[in-house]
């Protein structure tokens, strides 16, 4: 028999262990949580670029209007010669500038998804942690309530 020490040492243990799988599958849940929004954020740092690149090439193609217009309003012919250079080279900026944006935010993008991976992984890591170290808890009680029986047959 179990002396009362060895039954509230196993009772603790117990605890401990069901305290453990609930601290490592809080982990997990908070984990996937900070991934979703990871992932939310990647979408929208595409989202964003390309609503930027598209305002680059509108601000572009004002630009080339307006240059055209000037030129024209010089009396140029704004269909050949440096005029059609000069058009052509804000609009080709423009879309640089735009094609540039949508990088940055499909770059931004991959490390938002990486760390929701990285995110990911630490909550399975945490959950699986939990349960060993209620495997040990569980263990340890186990060798308590051993020793406690070993002992009180002995006497």
């Amino acid at each position: 028999m179990c002396t009362g020490l060895e039954v509230a040492a196993i009772g603790a243990s117990v605890l401990a262990a069901g305290g453990a799988v609930y601290s490592g599958q809080q982990q997990k849940k908070m984990s996937n949580y900070q991934a979703a929004q990871a992932e939310a954020d990647a979408e929208a740092a595409q989202a964003a670029a390309r609503v930027e690149a598209d305002r680059i090439r509108k601000a572009g193609r004002a630009q080339a209007a307006q240059a055209n217009a000037s030129l024209a309003a010089s009396g140029v012919d704004t269909g050949e010669g440096t005029a059609l250079r000069i058009q052509s080279g804000i609009v080709g900026d423009a879309e640089q500038d735009a094609y540039q944006t949508i990088l940055n935010g499909a770059n931004q993008s991959a490390r938002l998804n990486a760390q929701a991976s990285a995110d990911r992984i630490s909550g399975r890591n945490a959950s699986t942690s939990g349960y060993i170290s209620a495997g040990s808890s569980l263990l340890s009680a186990g060798g308590t309530a051993y020793n406690g029986w070993k002992k009180a047959g002995s006497k």
